[in-house]
Formats: C-alpha cells, sequence, structure tokens
C-alpha cells in the first residue's frame, strides 16, 4: 500500500472506526511509517495510545495484523473495546475450548478477521505455527516488548524466541511498544526482534493531565 494512497484518509479512519477527531503526539508518525512498509519503536507513556499505532493501520492494510500481548485480561480488555467499535478482533488462548479455537482459525483463514492477539508462549505450538504460516500477515505488533529484554529471561522466556519466529511472517513489518525503555533496553529490544535500523518514536513521559498537590496539615497537640 502506497503512503499516498494512505495519508489523506487517516484522519477520518481514525473518526470513523475509533471517533477521535485528532491524533496524540507522535501516533500520526508511527503509523504513517508502518503504512509504507517499515518497522517502528514506539515508547510513549502509559496511556499515550501505543494500541492505536497498530490497531488503525490493521484497518487500513490488506492482511491480518498479528499482536503479541503477555496477559489474557490485556488481550480480553482490548478486544472487547476493539468489537464494541465493530472492529473484527480475536484471540487465541488457554481458555478457549477447541470448538472455540477453530472457530477463530477458521476466521483468520477466511479474511475475516483484522486483528489476532496471541501470547508469545502461543507460537510454541506446532499447529498455531502451521496456521500463521498460510496467512497474510501484513503487521506484527509487539506489546510490552521490555519484556524481551528488561525481563526477558526470567519473566517471560519466549518473548526471546521472536526472533526466530519473525521468519514465519515473512517480511510483515514489525511495531514493538512500551511505555519505558531505556537506550540500553531499546537497543536489545532492536536486536531481539533483528530490526537494528527501525526507527525509534519516543514521546515524553509528562502527563498533563495528572497533577500532584500536597497540602500541609495542622499537627494534632498532644494531650
Amino acid at each position: 500500500m502506497k503512503s499516498q494512497d494512505v495519508m489523506p484518509n487517516l484522519h477520518i479512519a481514525l473518526q470513523q472506526h475509533f471517533g477521535f477527531t485528532q491524533f496524540n503526539p507522535g501516533q500520526e508518525q508511527v503509523i504513517n511509517h508502518l503504512l509504507v512498509g517499515n518497522s517502528a519503536c514506539a515508547i510513549f507513556p502509559t496511556g499515550g495510545g501505543k494500541s492505536l499505532c497498530y490497531q488503525l493501520p490493521a484497518l487500513l492494510l490488506s492482511g491480518l495484523t498479528l499482536v503479541v500481548s503477555p496477559l489474557i485480561a490485556l488481550m480480553k480488555d482490548q478486544i472487547d473495546a476493539l468489537q464494541k467499535r465493530g472492529i473484527a478482533a480475536a484471540r487465541l488462548d488457554s481458555t478457549l475450548s477447541a470448538d472455540e479455537y477453530r472457530d477463530i482459525v477458521n476466521q483468520a483463514r477466511d479474511g475475516l478477521l483484522k486483528l489476532l492477539y496471541v501470547a508469545p508462549e502461543r507460537f510454541n505450538n506446532e499447529r498455531f505455527r502451521s496456521t500463521i504460516e498460510r496467512l497474510p500477515i501484513s503487521l506484527f505488533a509487539v506489546d510490552e516488548a521490555h519484556c524481551i529484554s528488561h525481563w526477558g529471561h526470567d519473566f517471560r522466556p519466549d518473548y526471546r524466541m521472536l526472533k526466530e519466529r519473525l521468519t514465519l511472517l515473512r517480511s510483515a513489518p514489525v511495531i514493538a511498544m512500551t511505555a519505558t525503555a531505556t537506550p540500553l533496553v531499546q537497543n536489545d529490544i532492536a536486536h531481539q526482534l533483528d530490526m537494528p535500523i527501525a526507527k525509534r518514536y519516543i514521546h515524553g513521559f509528562r502527563r498533563t493531565n495528572i497533577a500532584i498537590e500536597v497540602t500541609e496539615m495542622p499537627q494534632r497537640a498532644r494531650g
């Protein structure tokens, strides 16, 4: 998909699918970068709109966006919000019955899904790997990407295997997202996902909608 075919429609798509009239700082730049087939690392504060950076491209790209997320609760929250907006999203996890699993896989094969969420451990399943090799993956999104580096060895070792799994997705661009990452962690994320020259979008962590106020209280008299 060429950038000139998509860029003029971004604000229309944003309002149509998500009800927003403008982007948060950095979002539009990341989205445009992905839509022309480039990989990126997005380091935005919590609540800064990281998820939109892959959710909107997922709707504009022709294939499926595969999202790696560490927790079922996080997946469920995002999928529930997307489905309420009429966006075809689903997850594959251990809570599904065999029939539910097959139904979601069939939806993905038939092109009925735009976003499919999985945990990193899902790639250990040979049946799943065989399935995604046959799917038209347009974008690969890695949420909580600091797990690859900062917590990777002890917290979720399978995050460290994603570099190898990327070979299943052929040439799909990658977006790695996290709320915090030191330069050392950023470099390790880029290395572990085999995207050393990917552009990094780093936005400040100052939240103007949050304020801290200290009020001095009088001391009680001691009796």
